[in-house]
């Protein structure tokens, strides 16, 4: 009976801690990180600002998707550009994709 109560106070905390909202923004954060280009570009600006030249030589993607998948997580705020003479510096902006590739370097090892 007690164990059962457990249960359902469990049940409880998680369904409040996964309302619709919430759920929406982890969503969101793990489908930005799902694509490769993505998540190569997001762990170089974990690290460092890059300008998209920069970006498309890592991540070995072309000039147009590389711009497209940037402005795509810089309309999401996960990065910030600036642009600095003629080229547009790229920047990580969200402290929680920090935190997750730091936590993945941590579980999977630095290459």
């Amino acid at each position: 009976m007690e164990n059962e109560k457990r249960k359902a106070e469990i049940l409880e905390e998680v369904k409040q801690w996964f309302e619709e909202n919430r759920c929406w923004e982890v969503e969101k954060i793990l489908s930005i990180l799902a694509n490769p280009v993505r998540f190569h570009i997001l762990c170089a600006l974990e690290k460092e600002s890059f300008s998209v030249t920069e970006l498309m030589s890592l991540s070995g993607g072309g000039a147009s998707n590389v711009s497209q998948q940037l402005k795509m997580m810089s309309l999401a705020g996960f990065v910030t550009k600036e642009r600095q003479g003629k080229q547009i510096i790229y920047s990580l902006r969200d402290e929680r994709i920090r935190r997750i590739i730091l936590t993945l370097e941590e579980l999977f090892g630095k290459s």
